[in-house]
This record gives C-alpha cells, sequence and structure tokens, in this order.
C-alpha cells in the first residue's frame, strides 16, 4: 500500500522584543530531508512551499498525501528566549483555503509530546495555492501569540 512522502523543515524563529511586553519576529525555513529522498526541493527560506518542484515519484510506493513535518530549531540571534508551536493562544498553524480550495485538504498534527514539532498533512492533489499560518508561543511570556503566513502551492493529482 502506497505511503505518505514526507518533507522535514528546521525552522528557526527570530524572537524581536518591541516593548517590555510586545513581541514580534520572522522565521527562517530550511528543508532538511524528505522521502523518497529525491523529492527535490520545495521550501524555501520564507517557509514557501511549492509542491510542483517535486519531482515524480513511483505511485506503487507513494501516494498524492505530503506529511509536512516543522521542527522548531534554537534560536541564536535577536531576542532569545524558548518558542513552542502554538497551543494555548491559538493553534500551531491554521490553513487559508481558496475559492475553490477545500478545508479537507489539510490535516495539522501536534503532540504535547513534542512541542518543538508540528505536522501539516496535505493532500496534494487540487492545483490550488493556500496559505498556512504557523504560529508559535513564547511560555516565559505567558505564552505570548505570534503568527505567520507563508503559502503551500498544490500541484494536480498524479491520477490526472
Amino acid at each position: 500500500m502506497p505511503v505518505n512522502r514526507t518533507v522535514n523543515v528546521s525552522v528557526v524563529f527570530n524572537c524581536v522584543q518591541h516593548g517590555a511586553s510586545d513581541f514580534g519576529g520572522s522565521a527562517t525555513y530550511s528543508q532538511t530531508g524528505s522521502t523518497p529522498a529525491n523529492l527535490g526541493t520545495v521550501v524555501d527560506s520564507q517557509g514557501n512551499i511549492d509542491m510542483q518542484q517535486a519531482a515524480a515519484y513511483d505511485p506503487s510506493r507513494y501516494n498524492d498525501s505530503v506529511d509536512f513535518v516543522f521542527t522548531l530549531a534554537p534560536q541564536s540571534t535577536g531576542y532569545v528566549t524558548p518558542v513552542t508551536w502554538a497551543t494555548r493562544h491559538g493553534v500551531g498553524a491554521t490553513i487559508i483555503v481558496p475559492q475553490g480550495g477545500s478545508a479537507s485538504e489539510f490535516v495539522v498534527q501536534q503532540s504535547p509530546a513534542t512541542p518543538q514539532q508540528l505536522t501539516i498533512i496535505d493532500n496534494d492533489d487540487d492545483s490550488n495555492t493556500y496559505n498556512y499560518k504557523p504560529a508559535i508561543e513564547l511560555p516565559t511570556h505567558n505564552n505570548y501569540y505570534i503568527s505567520l503566513d507563508p503559502r503551500i502551492v498544490n500541484k494536480p493529482s498524479s491520477t490526472n
């Protein structure tokens, strides 16, 4: 039975403190691996994902779906403070569905056992462009919530 493809992404959130209790920042994304290994680079440094850049795959081994596994890496610049994927003041990622898109295209998974990891499962079969908003919280600052907004470009189903 074919399985999902996987893309592993390291995320460094660079926190900026604007005042005593006002924070912001940006993230840098890097694709650190994939299954199959020859999938190609589909994630840019701003977190935009373009599945149209993915290499062809063997449909007897893999299906259309892709598991994007985002792992927060320790930050080394800016206002250094612990960060986790959001859970208290919102979810770790929301998906913005475009006209003609479907909310069932994606599933977001988080586990309290791995607060540095977030998985977005994408069916990757409808050719639409979606925005996803990963969000982090600052646990040492009352779980201050910060959201970002890269995009995901899907390609048509491999059965088309």
